[in-house]
């Protein structure tokens, strides 16, 4: 029997509506860091979608490095600078989420998927806001990563 599962627009609409609840839109920055293998670049465009479908501002860009002087410097920076309001940036790139670089977001992304699962990081898992599996990229779906 086929099992339903939510569309791409409608897990990332509610993982959107989530960041909005806990940490607002004020010039919010979003980092998304996952598995070697996963496409960041199209989750963090599902994501600004995502934003968009609440009527938020959202802008995605790749993460230059996993420094977090460079990335305070070059893209956090200029982002909360541009202007004042709601608007939120979406960073992706492997590395984001490393210790050093994880305070730089207000909120955070882990994307994994089925292949690579016993290999995944769960330091990184930990300290991610939510995790993302993507195996089914036409049905991501929210995982709850908790002790349950």
């Amino acid at each position: 029997m086929a099992r339903w599962a939510p569309q791409e627009t409608d897990t990332m609409a509610a993982i959107a509506a989530e960041v909005i609840a806990q940490v607002g839109t004020n010039r919010t920055v979003v980092g998304i860091d996952g598995q070697p293998g996963t496409d960041l670049e199209h989750v963090a465009a599902a994501l600004v979608a995502g934003f968009e479908h609440h009527g938020v501002s959202a802008m995605a860009a790749a993460a230059p490095s996993a420094s977090a002087d460079q990335l305070r410097s070059g893209v956090v920076a200029p982002f909360r600078s541009t202007g004042e309001g709601p608007g939120v940036l979406v960073v992706h790139g492997h590395g984001v989420l490393d210790p050093g670089v994880r305070g730089l977001w207000r909120w955070s992304l882990w994307v994994e998927q089925e292949e690579g699962r016993l290999e995944r990081r769960a330091d990184v898992k930990i300290a991610a806001s939510a995790v993302l599996d993507v195996t089914d990229p036409d049905h991501p779906r929210r995982e709850w990563n908790d002790a349950c």
